[in-house]
């Protein structure tokens, strides 16, 4: 989806910042600074654009963009929409821009990962039937709420970035540009929430009270005990949130010097919020007392069950690394020959 460009501006940087101290590494060509799975990336069949416009909010759906040249409009941005790959290679000859007062940006799409599930509700205890020497027999414990599970945490992949050169309008080799690297780590998924504890069953009624001929013989029972609650389940703990994506950037010297002042936010994404624990469950009622008979007065009632202590919740999710940020200098870029 596109965005209006006066929306878009708002949110990028308009002043560039220095990406990293460290010196570019020098490699003698640009097979020396790839690993062989990205080498093959570039070599494999991928279509090379003639030209790639970036203009407002445009998306990439693949894992190899290759063109000639990469031309961003005012305000712009790109968006790498295969967040589930290991690798993205991005290489183009130039990669072009109107001016440098506008700001242009690379993010990933937005995205988040999955909260926990919640967990199951447990099943409420079984009223007592029946007595034993007069006394009704327990309700049965509620069962206890299962745990709620851990937020999930998610990747983003290493991206390649191969340049042969920047350019600002005429300038092919300008001393500075306005890119910005938007490359956080995801924010972990909450934790569930606990499932709540079952209600304890009910205790069962005393036996009715026992006449003998002219007096009472068995004086009623007493209700049975009602059912312990069942414990809350465990809030789940928060996911870890991701690492930021790391960068590696292969250029000549002077595009190395250009990238020198693009800005990278590769923080670590935070973690996912605690899962709450379930709530513990009611204590069954006591059993009513036997009924009288015309000699022995009723049964006293059975006592409620209890209710147990508060689950613990989950805890919040670690959050993640910083991605790191590489940069390979090589006396000659020779992509697409």
């Amino acid at each position: 989806m596109r965005l209006h460009h006066i929306l878009l501006a708002t949110s990028l940087l308009a002043t560039p910042v220095l990406s990293q101290d460290a010196p570019p590494i020098s490699k003698p060509s640009l097979d020396a600074a790839l690993p062989a799975e990205v080498r093959a990336m570039l070599n494999n069949g991928v279509k090379v654009e003639t030209l790639f416009a970036v203009d407002g909010s445009e998306t990439f759906d693949g894992d190899v963009l290759k063109a000639d040249v990469i031309s961003f409009a005012r305000n712009s941005e790109l968006v790498l929409r295969k967040t589930d790959a290991p690798v993205i290679l991005i290489a183009a000859r130039d990669v072009k821009f109107p001016d440098a007062d506008a700001s242009y940006r690379i993010r990933f799409d937005d995205l988040a990962a999955p909260d926990g599930s919640d967990g199951l509700d447990g099943a409420r205890g079984a009223n007592g039937d029946g007595e034993t020497n007069f006394k009704g027999h327990p309700g049965t414990s509620g069962a206890p709420g299962q745990a709620g599970q851990t937020g999930a945490s998610r990747s983003l992949p290493t991206v390649y970035l191969l340049v042969g050169r920047f350019s600002v309008g005429d300038d092919p080799s300008p001393s500075l540009i306005n890119l910005a690297f938007k490359f956080r780590g995801t924010t972990g998924g909450d934790g569930g929430r606990g499932g709540s504890g079952g209600r304890g069953g009910d205790g069962a009624r005393g036996h009715k009270g026992s006449d003998g001929l002219l007096n009472c013989k068995h004086g009623a029972g007493e209700g049975g005990r009602g059912g312990d609650g069942g414990k809350g389940g465990a809030g789940g703990n928060g996911g870890r949130g991701g690492d930021g994506a790391s960068l590696v950037f292969v250029s000549t010297p002077t595009g190395t010097s250009q990238f020198g002042y693009t800005a990278i936010m590769n923080q670590g994404g935070y973690g996912g919020s605690s899962g709450v624990s379930g709530r513990a469950g009611d204590p069954g009622d006591g059993g009513p007392g036997g009924h009288g008979s015309r000699f022995c007065g009723g049964g006293k009632g059975g006592p409620s069950g209890s209710r147990p202590a508060a689950a613990t919740p989950g805890v919040d999710g670690a959050r993640g690394n910083k991605g790191t940020v590489t940069m390979y200098s090589v006396p000659v870029l020779d992509l697409f020959d």
